[in-house]
């Protein structure tokens, strides 16, 4: 009896023992979803994609698709590539098409997690050829047998599913390439899921009130939205002894459409800038969203320079300091403390959003309070550096033995790059030491680096030969990177909290702080033993990972509580 119930729910069940959900993808009617073409073999211009009113077999509009396969040169193909996020299973993808009777072949690539295309054609006996005129709906069977390439080549979709891609095949008779021109449509691209819809594409935490990165003050209430989500968890980190404490803030029940508030208390965390983190988990996938506030009340905890000069400077001179107290100093001028590129003139930026000068309109720079504030925004096109090098020389240098140490909190968001390194100021030889004495990367899931605690520390000898090549790989080597940071034994990660991170350079040594705790050594490279080093501040994107500040509004700031450098041993 028992044997034959089951039978009958598969049945009932379409053959698989879970219900599926209709999910719908891509309705085409945004304009800011519409993708774009690649063509293999043909012009550029030969292919193009538009939204229609001329043919919606749903809502306002379809996708129309104009095309041009010429009868001469290699076989012809384009791609339609669309970027979805279906994080649950799915077995069927369905979507229409509106066909020209041109006898072209159509199918359908779908890029996995891990980067690996699933491909559905033909050839496979998925897909077909448009032997007819008006919409048809497709099927594509996602558990059926098919091509695939890339990625980790497991053959199985890992997901969540990151990229659906629409093929148009040229058409033949028997080996010949025949020519073929006109317009097909698609419309209402949807799988079926064994999640509903919200947890199949959304499960996404947004804030909707206050605006990200903005001030707030007392008693703020904080506006979500996640659907996918049941209930989130708001944590934020708070002042105490030593490093302070993790505390959990609210747990916020949400309604039926994943919205939620909840009441941030201000006054009873830690003045200046705090990253609130909303969390929440569902039967497929997890999400944290990183609320970065500036507090104009709270708590006065750690801020500012201390009195006292930091154990490893012990026996130094004082030689600069910068608490960003007053009025910035940044420009392209030596008057100024810092120039706002990399040395010599910019001409080595590295930022995909562009590092801009002060003097911009889109400035990235501001002092807020105490702090340095240098914001990336994707909406202004622009970015952040500061160099304590100006382009002609002069600035702020240490020969070894020498201490640097910044004090700075920065963003978690998909391709934000922060760091605070060290160059050589050395004209006389084609190359120079690097010393990268933090390289953090923002940005969480598939394909983001997923640093939580840790962040990187990396020599580089630039342009010297073999040797320096091999003597940079040793030392990277001795630093067992990345550092993790709850390793040595400090809590917080580096977008959780302030943290002071510091390099002590000697002519025998150069080590590596965190906190004022020793996290990497290694033995100091041959141009830094000679010649004086000066450093820089930034906040970068891109470091060959994706960037993608959609979720906060396009910005993500870091922010410099102080800068200060030692040189040389204090006279007995």
């Amino acid at each position: 009896m028992k044997s034959l119930l089951f039978a009958l729910c598969l049945s009932l069940l379409g053959g698989n023992a879970y219900a599926l959900f209709p999910v719908m993808v891509r309705g085409f009617e945004n304009p800011k979803d519409l993708p774009t073409v690649w063509v293999v073999n043909i012009p550029n211009q030969n292919a193009s994609v538009s939204l229609s009113k001329d043919h919606p077999q749903s809502g306002d509009y379809c996708l129309k698709l104009h095309y041009r396969f010429l009868s001469e040169g290699s076989f012809q193909y384009l791609g339609i590539p669309m970027k979805v996020d279906i994080k649950a299973p799915v077995h069927t993808l369905q979507f229409y098409l509106y066909g020209d009777d041109s006898k072209c072949a159509y199918g359908v690539q779908v890029t996995d997690a891990d980067g690996e295309t699933h491909q559905y054609s033909p050839n496979t006996d998925q897909g077909g050829y448009i032997d007819f005129n008006g919409w048809k709906k497709v099927d594509i069977d996602l558990d059926s047998h098919h091509d695939t390439w890339g990625g980790d080549n497991n053959g199985k979709i890992d997901y969540p599913i990151t990229g659906v891609t629409f093929i148009i095949r040229q058409p033949r008779d028997g080996d010949k390439l025949v020519a073929a021109e006109g317009d097909i449509y698609f419309d209402s691209l949807s799988v079926e899921s064994e999640q509903p819809a919200d947890v199949t594409l959304g499960s996404r935490i947004s804030v909707l009130s206050p605006p990200y990165c903005s001030d707030i003050r007392g008693n703020m209430r904080i506006q979500i939205s996640a659907p996918g989500f049941k209930t989130v968890t708001v944590k934020c980190w708070k002042q105490g002894n030593g490093f302070g404490e993790d505390s959990t803030v609210a747990t916020d029940t949400l309604d039926a459409h994943g919205d939620g508030s909840f009441v941030f208390p201000a006054n009873n965390y830690p003045h200046g800038p705090i990253t609130v983190r909303i969390s929440g988990t569902n039967q497929v996938t997890s999400d944290n969203c990183y609320l970065q506030l500036f507090n104009e009340g709270g708590v006065h905890w750690d801020e500012g320079i201390p009195k006292d000069p930091p154990p490893a400077a012990k026996g130094m001179k004082l030689i600069f300091e910068d608490d960003f107290n007053g009025p910035l100093s940044i420009g392209d001028s030596p008057k100024e403390t810092f120039y706002d590129h990399k040395p010599p003139n910019g001409s080595q930026d590295f930022s995909s959003i562009p590092f801009t000068s002060y003097d911009k309109p889109n400035n990235p720079f501001k002092q807020v309070d105490s702090y340095l504030r240098i914001r990336a925004d994707a909406n202004k096109n622009s970015a952040g550096l500061i160099s304590s090098l100006h382009n002609d020389g002069s600035g702020i240098i240490a020969h070894a033995p020498c201490y640097f140490e910044c004090r700075f909190i920065a963003p978690n968001a998909i391709g934000t790059w922060p760091a605070f390194w060290l160059l050589t100021a050395d004209k006389t030889t084609p190359g120079g030491d690097e010393l990268d004495i933090i390289e953090a990367y923002g940005g969480e899931g598939p394909h983001e680096p997923n640093s939580h605690d840790a962040y990187m520390i990396t020599p580089h000898c630039w342009n010297q030969g073999k040797e320096g090549a091999e003597i940079a790989d040793q030392a990277f080597k001795d630093l067992h990177n990345p550092c993790h940071m709850r390793k040595f034994g400090i809590p917080s990660t580096w977008y959780e909290a302030f943290h002071t991170y510091g390099c002590k350079i000697t002519p025998t040594e150069t080590i590596y702080y965190c906190d004022n705790i020793e996290v990497g050594r290694h033995p100091t490279l041959p141009i830094s033993k000679t010649y004086p080093l000066y450093f820089l501040v930034n906040l970068a994107t891109g470091g060959g990972w994706p960037v993608d500040l959609s979720r906060y509004n396009g910005r993500a700031d870091m922010y410099v509580d102080y800068i200060r450098v030692y040189s040389g041993y204090a006279a007995k």
